[in-house]
Formats: structure tokens, C-alpha cells, sequence
């Protein structure tokens, strides 16, 4: 919805939507076990922590980096 009412420019847009995915997809991931994360506190942020890591940096519309997380180096 950020994306309709507060347009930005088309890189990033497609970085936020790309990441958007990303985000969901991940939450998928951790769905089954979810009642974990009241006991484990690096449960959610371990692996996020290692997306970030191996986040690519995203240069034109044509990129696809699929399964990680993307941001513009500005």
C-alpha cells in the first residue's frame, strides 16, 4: 500500500516490493515454528541478520536477485 500512496522512484519501488517478498517469504519460513519465539531470542533475527549480510546491491529494473534482500548504494 506504501508503494500506491507514496510513489517513489521505479528502483525503488521494485526494492521495496523485492523486499516486500523477501520479508513474507520469510515469515512463511518461520510459520511452523513460530510458538518458538517467546523462548529463543535470536529465533527471527539470526537469519535475518545473515540476509542482511548477503543483501546485493540493486543497479536497474532488470535486476533479479532472488532470495536476497536488495538496496541501493546512493
Amino acid at each position: 500500500m506504501h508503494e500506491e500512496l507514496f510513489p517513489n522512484k521505479p528502483l525503488e519501488t521494485k526494492m521495496d516490493l523485492h523486499n516486500n517478498k523477501i520479508g513474507m517469504d520469510y515469515f512463511m519460513e518461520l510459520l511452523p515454528g513460530i510458538h518458538r519465539q517467546f523462548f529463543e531470542k535470536g529465533f527471527f533475527t539470526d537469519a535475518l541478520i545473515d540476509k542482511m549480510k548477503d543483501a546485493k546491491v540493486l543497479k536497474n529494473l532488470d535486476d533479479d536477485f532472488a532470495g536476497h534482500l536488495v538496496y541501493l548504494n546512493e
